[in-house]
């Protein structure tokens, strides 16, 4: 069974300065030669404090940002494999010296990574989901841009959000109770095996619903 640890922040806090100097070269690209803007948010286990690996594994740690477009407007809608593809093109121009690999077409986002020298493990990597929040600034959801593959298409599609999970996060913090979450998380991904095995913000929503569960319904 695989070992989950932490990730220290003095070791991903460089690496996360330079993802966002990336940023930076892409949102001035795309702003130069499409007339596009966006910004930029920091989400996932990155946004929360919780990086992990496995120990002695050759996935390295992950982040995850959101990239959001300012919502299109009423009678207005993005061409996404447009957006896709102008994206696409920033981010190969803005890696250029840098030691990441060439950016790749992930379903759900634009996906980085760095190698080891031998080319035989991944340091880390980074996704880039591009969005839009739809009606009530993001409060019922957002529209991700997605890669259908089999049909060789693309779409924004609709996500909602789960706004219930920030609250009990909030209610807890305000307890001192975020070490529990720290703990029932890394506890939760290492438990997580198997072929139904879950991705990282389900686990970080169980952890929470555990955590608040014991502390105030016990």
């Amino acid at each position: 069974m695989s070992e989950y640890e932490y990730v220290s922040k003095s070791e991903y806090a460089p690496v996360r300065k330079e993802l966002e100097q990336i940023i930076n070269r892409v949102q001035v690209y795309m702003r130069k030669n499409y007339g596009l803007t966006f910004q930029f948010r920091l989400i996932g286990s990155g946004q929360r404090h919780l990086v992990t690996r496995i120990k002695g594994g050759n996935r390295g740690y992950d982040f995850d940002y959101n990239l959001i477009l300012t919502p299109p407007g009423d009678g207005y809608h993005y061409i996404a494999k447009a957006i896709k593809d102008e994206f696409m093109t920033a981010f190969r121009v803005a890696l250029k010296g840098t030691k990441y690999s060439f950016p790749q077409d992930s379903t759900s986002s634009i996906t980085i990574k760095v190698y080891d020298k031998g080319k035989t493990k991944i340091e880390h990597s980074c996704d880039f989901a591009i969005i839009y929040y739809g009606s009530n600034d993001g409060i019922d959801g957002y529209y991700f841009l997605k890669n259908h593959k089999p049909q060789q298409s693309y779409q924004f599609a609709f996500r909602p959000s789960n706004f219930d999970i920030d609250e009990k996060v909030q209610e807890i913090i305000e307890d001192d109770g975020w070490p529990y979450i720290r703990e029932e998380y890394l506890l939760l991904k290492n438990i997580n095996e198997g072929k139904m095995k879950k991705p990282s913000f389900s686990l970080y929503a169980e952890a929470v619903n555990n955590v608040y569960n014991q502390m105030y319904y016990q």
